[in-house]
């Protein structure tokens, strides 16, 4: 009960509750001129214009309960119907001539008007909801706009790290080519003519002098095989289709490897070769280590505007997770790389392995005919 007078309290503190009074006031007065005493004129008027059954004042009574509903809400509106209910029934029991339409009439105004109060306020859900989901478009697709705009400044971040790593292997491996290599080729053979033509060696300094010799040989390899990891020197002097071959030449000593071409032969970016390059490498690496297979197969398909690379193997296989970024939770890092690479000459993988079955690699890249 305090809570219902409290929010009366505040009903009425509000400045369209008086409005409301008024509107009823003005409405009721006319309804009941036969009681009142209104002035001759005002009757003899609302009998010349045709208002002697008081039906379009009860119309008139919707003003107010569509306006109590569009302040207070749909509770409101059903309170003041109710108000109005009371207002029109004196006149229909002890005045109206005519008190079956009159009380046809009052019902149909109660109905219409929380109906009307009861659409309207449906409408006003409805266009709030409309504006709050036009809202939330608007900030998703502000969201999406950022975070594109972050994936593209990552994205061209991780581009310019994979060319300046490319380069500095390169730096790298030419400098261990031309001088570290060169100066163990010449010790080595320094070493070989000192072994051979210095008559006053002991045959146990010759002896020392030779397995000096084969050890410097031995680095002198080792390097020469770092150097090829590091940037195979085919890959920039012949291009991509040799550094593949020399790649499955390499590794049949682990397993039989082929390698076939399908379509017109032809250069592709340089920055597609290395990345198609890496791409061969890492995928030839884990078979190597975790696959268990004695068969692969590296096939290079050019389309008109397309190459697409395969790796496949006969090994062991794995199941392959929905998401392939789920590869680096199953320890996988090697082909979760294999993407990021890819990815960033706008190029598409595929993983296609089953248990028992093999696996195989395929990798798609766009790039335009020359």
């Amino acid at each position: 009960m305090e809570k219902l007078a409290f929010r009366l309290i505040v009903a009425m503190r509000r400045p369209g509750f008086w409005f409301i009074v008024v509107m009823l006031l003005l409405i009721t007065l006319p309804h009941y001129q036969e009681a009142l005493p209104f002035p001759a004129f005002l009757t003899q008027l609302a009998e010349d214009i045709g208002l002697r059954r008081h039906a379009f004042e009860r119309i008139l009574y919707l003003a107010p309960i569509a306006l109590g509903g569009f302040i207070y809400g749909q509770l409101g509106a059903f309170l003041i119907s109710l108000t109005a209910l009371g207002c029109m029934l004196p006149r229909i029991i002890f005045i109206s001539p005519y008190p079956v339409d009159s009380l046809f009439e009052t019902g149909a105004v109660f109905i219409l008007g929380n109906i009307m109060v009861i659409s309207f306020n449906a409408l006003r859900r409805e266009r709030k909801h409309s504006v709050q989901l036009e809202m939330s478009q608007r900030e998703l697709r502000a969201s999406e706009e950022k975070y594109r705009e972050l994936f593209e400044s990552l994205q061209f971040y991780l581009q310019q790290v994979t060319k300046a790593q490319e380069e500095e292997r390169k730096r790298i491996s030419h400098e261990l080519h031309d001088e570290s290599i060169q100066a163990l080729v010449i010790t080595g053979r320094q070493l070989d003519t000192m072994a051979s033509n210095d008559k006053s060696l002991s045959e146990a300094s010759r002896l020392s002098l030779e397995e000096l010799r084969q050890q410097v040989n031995k680095i002198t390899k080792e390097l020469r095989r770092l150097v090829q990891g590091l940037r195979p020197a085919v890959l920039d002097r012949l291009g991509l289709l040799p550094a593949l071959e020399w790649l499955a030449n390499i590794r049949k000593s682990h397993y039989s490897t082929r390698f076939s071409i399908i379509g017109k032969e032809r250069r592709v970016p340089e920055d597609i070769e290395m990345v198609l390059f890496r791409v061969t490498q890492e995928a030839l690496r884990n078979v190597w280590l975790h696959s268990k297979a004695t068969e692969t197969e590296i096939t290079v398909e050019f389309e008109q505007v397309k190459i697409r690379l395969t790796i496949r193997d006969n090994g062991q296989g794995f199941s392959v997770p929905k998401n392939i970024g789920d590869f680096a939770k199953k320890g996988k890092v090697g082909l979760l790389g294999i993407q990021e690479r890819v990815r960033l000459v706008g190029g598409i993988v595929s993983v296609q392995s089953e248990l028992g079955k093999g696996t195989a690699i395929t990798v798609e890249i766009l790039f335009p005919l020359k």
